[in-house]
């Protein structure tokens, strides 16, 4: 307990990125949040990175998964990006026979930056959860932080966001809904950053577990199910 309280006082996160040409290498910094994990008290190794391409450019990967976890439609996952990506992790680890991991973050457009949680906000969060108050205070439709999935190889998956950006942005992005894209940072989706700063099943957990509305799945219809204050937010 001594160590561990030590390692603790000894890890200093590293700087947030002030623009996306700041932010970097992916692994690296997927390194640095399996890092930041474990100094916030959760059991993560350091990735033992594979450097083939899991992934297949026809996406042949993503049905199975949702169609064994009994999701019925894939738009259902606006603005949920924690509750699918953890609900989802097990089964795509299952169908790529390789390590998945639930990734939690921040999302960059050019240098804009989309979702922007910052090191102090997810281990607060980590420990006592998000309350409704300071999503309403924030003025947001829903939780300022984004989740993806990570392989082994460094690819990312992302489930909802092309389906957030069909139901909050619309227009043009409204027949995106149920889409997901994959590839590997800068490369995921045209001009999109992603900065990968937590890691890990128990990591989701203790901020859903802990905060004053549903953000995690137990059961597919769960995954339908949209936060009351998500929703009062939104009309």
């Amino acid at each position: 307990m001594i160590i561990n309280f030590l390692r603790k006082l000894a890890h200093r996160s590293p700087a947030i990125p002030r623009s996306a040409g700041e932010i970097g290498d992916y692994r690296r910094n997927f390194d640095q949040a399996a890092a930041f994990t474990k100094s916030c008290g959760f059991a993560v190794a350091k990735p033992a990175w594979a450097f083939e391409d899991a992934l297949d450019s026809e996406g042949s990967f993503l049905e199975p998964p949702m169609r064994r976890a009994g999701v019925i439609d894939p738009a259902m996952s606006a603005g949920q990006c924690l509750k699918w990506c953890h609900y989802l992790a097990p089964e795509y680890e299952r169908q790529l026979g390789r390590a998945v991991w639930l990734t939690i973050g921040q999302l960059w457009k050019g240098d804009s930056v989309i979702f922007s949680p910052t090191w102090g906000e997810l281990k607060r969060w980590s420990n006592r959860g998000i309350s409704i108050a300071e999503i309403q205070q924030q003025g947001r439709v829903g939780v300022n932080l984004h989740a993806w999935l990570t392989i082994d190889t460094g690819e990312i998956i992302d489930l909802t966001l092309l389906s957030s950006m069909a139901k909050f942005v619309g227009g043009g992005y409204a027949k995106l809904a149920g889409a997901a894209v994959w590839g590997r940072d800068p490369g995921v989706l045209n001009n999109h950053r992603y900065f990968p700063m937590a890691i890990g099943q128990a990591f989701g957990e203790s901020i859903g577990m802990k905060s004053e509305l549903p953000l995690l799945a137990n059961c597919a219809a769960d995954l339908n199910r949209v936060p009351m204050v998500l929703a009062s937010v939104e009309n």
